[in-house]
């Protein structure tokens, strides 16, 4: 029977999009339940934020290395384990008696993601077939997108109308699945053993590196961004970058192979990709208090309003996918990058008075551009990595995403709070903020989110030549 099942190819796109759909729904599914978590432990907003924090924090720093040790080890052991630890951490989330123990398993569950998720695009250019390349890769990048777009819609109603310990014990059937169909359908694949002992001391760099980093873009604001504190988080960050940048081109076996970046059509292709992803996830990090405190909606109701950018993801995503295998992928995503400006544009364009109709409408706009730049942005990067460094090529542009979604987060809330305050004259917190304020610093914030994408387009503009065959 299992025999039958080995090697499907329907069955293995199946796993490798729901692998890719876990990894970024769980990013988002707590963004609706922060308030209810921050009133249970009675920690506040800021410190709150590290549920979603920690999480792609871990995963912007073990992506690149779990795509390297698969690369030794095997896809298969590494994809499972990966599904092992991700249903333990979410389990010890779901049970957690104290914020602290909630952090630390959330970062146990961001670890098991990090080793599934960083093999997604490596596992479609290795088990399926080149011809329908990118429409594959449409599959999983859109699979990726709908989770992250759709877990705040999961998020509300279990918080709603379960509790919020259910964002987390949904995960448990769905890792069995996973374990289950993966054991039976996938084969084995890694290349030839090394001969060097792994590169911890990078990966124990590379997570200082992001820590400290996002630590201070996310404390910047609250302790004063010329505060000791900030400050020397900032300089360890830099000196921490420095010493991995310098492990990494000097180690045999490093987990990041700067010599792919000697290939310019990966890097610009990598960085539009972070910058075009920035935006993103600091819009829905914060558009659910526009449309709560502003609009009056409930969790569940701003879920459902949340529901429309999935569901553009889901239509025009597989499209996209197709197109760019009859035309240069990078024409397809720049028209998503387009897409994306404009949908930050109407954002900023949003009052008091906005219906609910037009604010949908947005939100379509908004999830059909990641759909047309994610999936055909990925194939062009995946068409210029050599063979045996896909496992590592995936995780880079893995990790380019997830620290885009940290950056975004930090730089939109933070642009937010500062347009509020100035407009105030300092006069008000978040706890008794007008909704005409609240909208004033949303104007801002999406502004700066369309001009961010600008960049991301010109980097794309700038790439000359067609993706490898």
């Amino acid at each position: 029977m299992l025999e039958k099942i080995k090697n499907n190819q329907k069955l293995t796109i199946f796993i490798i999009s729901l692998a890719s759909f876990m990894g970024f729904f769980d990013i988002s599914i707590v963004n609706v339940s922060l308030p209810t978590i921050a009133r249970y432990f009675s920690v506040d907003i800021s410190l709150v934020s590290w549920v979603v924090l920690i999480y792609v924090l871990a995963l912007s720093s073990f992506l690149i290395a779990f795509g390297s040790l698969a690369d030794r080890g095997g896809y298969k052991k590494v994809f499972l384990l990966g599904f092992a630890v991700f249903i333990i951490g979410s389990f010890l989330s779901g049970i957690s008696t104290s914020f602290n123990l909630l952090i630390l398993f959330r970062f146990l569950q961001a670890t098991g993601a990090a080793m599934f998720t960083a093999l997604t695009a490596a596992m479609v250019t290795t088990y399926l077939p080149s011809g329908n390349r990118g429409q594959y890769m449409g599959y999983v990048a859109t699979f990726a997108s709908i989770g992250f777009a759709l877990g705040p819609v999961v998020g509300g109603f279990l918080t709603q109308y379960l509790s919020w310990n259910w964002i987390f014990f949904i995960n448990v059937p769905v890792g069995i699945l996973g374990i289950i169909l993966g054991s039976s359908v996938l084969t084995e694949v890694k290349r030839e053993d090394s001969k060097e002992p792994f590169d911890f001391i990078g990966v124990i760099l590379l997570l200082l590196a992001q820590t400290t980093l996002i630590f201070a873009l996310n404390r910047g604001l609250q302790l004063g961004w010329t505060s000791v504190t900030i400050l020397t988080t900032l300089g360890s960050s830099i000196i921490f970058w420095i010493l991995f940048l310098w492990r990494e081109s000097r180690y045999s076996e490093p987990i990041l192979n700067l010599n792919l970046f000697r290939n310019t059509k990966i890097s610009l292709a990598t960085v539009s990709n972070f910058f075009f992803n920035m935006p993103n996830a600091g819009v829905l990090v914060i558009i659910p208090f526009y449309l709560e405190m502003v609009k009056g909606l409930q969790v569940s109701q701003v879920g459902l309003i949340l529901a429309v950018m999935p569901l553009a993801v889901m239509i025009t995503g597989p499209i996209a996918g197709r197109v760019s295998d009859r035309v240069s992928p990078n024409r397809v995503t720049v028209f998503g990058a387009l897409l994306g400006i404009l949908s930050l544009l109407l954002l900023s364009t949003f009052t008091v008075s906005s219906t609910i109709s037009y604010i949908a409408f947005v939100f379509f706009i908004l999830g059909a551009s990641v759909a047309v730049f994610n999936p055909p942005n990925m194939k062009f990067i995946m068409g210029q990595s050599p063979k045996e460094m896909r496992a590592v090529t995936s995780g880079i542009v893995n990790t380019a995403r997830m620290t885009a979604n940290a950056f975004g987060i930090a730089i939109l809330q933070t642009a937010a709070v500062i347009s509020i305050y100035m407009a105030s004259n300092g006069k008000v917190t978040m706890t008794n903020i007008s909704p005409e304020l609240l909208v004033t610093g949303l104007h801002d914030s999406f502004l700066l989110g369309a001009v961010i994408i600008v960049i991301a387009l010109v980097l794309i503009l700038l790439i000359r030549g067609k993706n490898k065959k």
